[in-house]
């Protein structure tokens, strides 16, 4: 696999970002698993090694609230396999009661995210090019009374990738940027909403839950199908593109 792409997976140690991993891997990628918990990135990642080679796999921990962690994240990648194709900017959070800590790592993480990999793979910068997958959600795009900071974040999220996945980037990096935006994803975090939002309201009772490894599924969807600037709606009736309304795109400056 010496030659086989590489990928990087915030917060890739565990729910949607561990399925990712699984997922790449299962498909020749080579992956670095990401995460603040840098214990169970350890463990995750051997566990991952004695399936698919310990030359296939590694750990690095990673706080993505800080852009001196995702600058370390891409030297040791680098140090190890020698390139990075592929970044998917997953790490997040749900702590309404700390707003500006739930910004900070959902919506400035990817931010940071996607500067970085300009810097490290981007075509003006000597790299070769690449794919941003940014993990946004349903709540990207319809609001949620209960969670207003995070739909914040996700919003933003949104946001930022349609507006680097632009015609302005690409042409200068010749690198992809989307999101995958998932419905209700049977996670340790949808499991905790009763507990860390109003005790009534639990999200994790919503009929139409889907799983991480189906959202995994919509990334390698996304890596087929190389959409600059795509949003890809995950549910439980499958894959859906999200597009800009065409009364929206004439105000593109």
């Amino acid at each position: 696999m010496a030659d086989s792409p590489v990928a990087v997976v915030t917060g890739g140690a565990q729910g949607i970002g561990a399925a990712i991993c699984i997922e790449l891997l299962k498909n020749g990628y080579r992956v670095c698993v990401a995460d603040i918990q840098e214990e169970k990135a350890k463990e995750f990642a051997k566990y991952q090694q004695s399936i698919y080679g310990e030359e296939n796999v590694i750990a690095v921990s990673c706080d993505v609230s800080k852009e001196s962690e995702y600058t370390k994240l891409f030297e040791e990648t680098l140090k190890h396999f020698k390139k990075v194709d592929v970044l998917v900017n997953n790490a997040g959070i749900l702590l309404e009661q700390q707003p500006r800590k739930c910004i900070e790592v959902n919506l400035l993480g990817p931010l940071v995210g996607c500067h970085t990999a300009l810097k490290y793979i981007g075509k003006s910068n000597g790299g070769n090019g690449g794919v941003v997958i940014n993990t946004a959600s349903l709540a990207g795009f319809v609001p949620i009374a209960e969670t207003p900071a995070y739909v914040a974040s996700k919003h933003g999220v949104v946001g930022l990738t349609r507006s680097f996945g632009m015609p302005f980037h690409y042409n200068k990096d010749e690198i992809t940027f989307a999101a995958i935006c998932p419905h209700f994803v049977d996670t340790d975090i949808l499991k905790s909403t009763n507990k860390t939002l109003d005790p009534t309201f639990d999200f994790s009772k919503h009929p139409d839950k889907i799983s991480p490894e189906f959202v995994a599924k919509g990334v390698l969807k996304i890596l087929e199908d190389k959409i600059n600037g795509s949003t890809l709606h995950i549910g439980a009736d499958g894959y859906h593109y999200e597009e800009l309304e065409e009364r929206f795109k004439i105000l593109i400056p």
